[in-house]
């Protein structure tokens, strides 16, 4: 019995992009500056430049191979063809681990700003366990999202990032004014060494970025349409990261960027007042959310691809027969 089905295309240039951007603005941007401040200084501007340029060889040799062969799975499936099962299982598995990890991650970083805004903006003190409840009320809403349709998950992912993209446009405009020269002055306190190790650093950043190649089956004329969206988000996203930790670096004190949880929110208090820190705690939380829901819709297709090869049980590969989505 023919037990592969294939997925419906319903995905366009505009949802490449918000799959591929919402992956990768989450944590790097609203948490990781604070750390790269303190490994390196003003010159973590740079180690975001040099991490944004290292990643163009894997996104030309994933937009190129997705484009060849445009299956879901992404990654297992081009080193299950050219490498083996036993190699493609493991690759397969590890893709997998990593867009969960990276989903539950990007949900831990939403409990967190949350928590932060519920206590600075309306003075109320969130349990552990209500945050671990949110955490899988959100877990259940994503997951059921996915199964429902592909169309309404691109949907909602699209409204997400346009949402983000908006207030980081906002702050980008209204920020760079306020940057202090000044601050830039001692530009490598720990030596130039340092912007290249922080660069490693921040490069994980960057890294949810190929992964959208695994919901390469289901894009419509994904030759032309995979490379486009793929290149547009590396270079939107490219710019909102170097232009944003460029202007906190400017107008935070050194002290203050060194202990902040919340770097751009404590950032566009400095020049926006308390609207702007909830605002960008708002688009922090928006961006943790394109995380997640983007992760559960990449990571879903991998144990079905491993499963039409017969690496994992059958069941794996089962379609919704109402929906055409992989329900495991």
């Amino acid at each position: 019995m023919e037990r592969e089905v294939k997925l419906k295309k319903h995905l366009g240039l505009l949802d490449v992009f918000s799959v591929a951007s919402g992956a990768m603005i989450s944590s790097g941007l609203f948490i990781l500056p604070a750390i790269a401040f303190r490994q390196t200084g003003p010159a973590m501007v740079a180690s975001y430049l040099l991490a944004s340029i290292v990643i163009l060889p894997s996104v030309f040799s994933k937009a190129e191979l997705a484009t060849a062969m445009p299956r879901a799975g992404g990654t297992y499936f081009y080193v299950e063809r050219s490498m083996g099962g036993l190699w493609g299982l493991f690759c397969g598995l590890s893709n997998w681990f990593s867009l969960a990890l990276k989903s539950a991650f990007a949900i831990v970083g939403m409990a967190l700003f949350l928590k932060v805004f519920c206590n600075s903006v309306l003075n109320v003190q969130l349990s552990a366990v209500a945050l671990k409840s949110i955490a899988i009320l959100c877990c259940v809403i994503f997951g059921t999202l996915n199964i429902i349709s592909v169309k309404s998950t691109a949907r909602f992912q699209n409204l997400l990032v346009l949402f983000l993209i908006g207030i980081l446009t906002l702050f980008v405009v209204t920020g760079i004014s306020h940057v202090q020269p000044e601050r830039f002055t001692n530009f490598a306190p720990s030596g130039k060494l340092k912007i290249l190790t922080t660069a490693g650093a921040v490069f994980i950043s960057f890294g949810g970025l190929t992964k959208v190649a695994s919901i390469a089956e289901e894009v419509r004329h994904p030759g032309r349409l995979l490379p486009r969206g793929m290149l547009l988000a590396w270079a939107v996203v490219s710019f909102f990261y170097v232009t944003v930790v460029f202007i906190t670096a400017g107008v935070l004190d050194p002290e203050i960027l060194n202990q902040s949880d919340a770097p751009i929110s404590a950032a566009a208090r400095t020049f926006l007042g308390m609207p702007g820190a909830v605002l960008l705690s708002l688009a922090a939380m928006a961006a943790f959310i394109t995380t997640a829901n983007g992760g559960i819709l990449a990571a879903s297709r991998c144990p079905m691809a491993m499963s039409r090869d017969h690496l994992l049980p059958g069941w794996l590969a089962q379609i919704n027969k109402q929906f055409k989505t992989p329900i495991h």
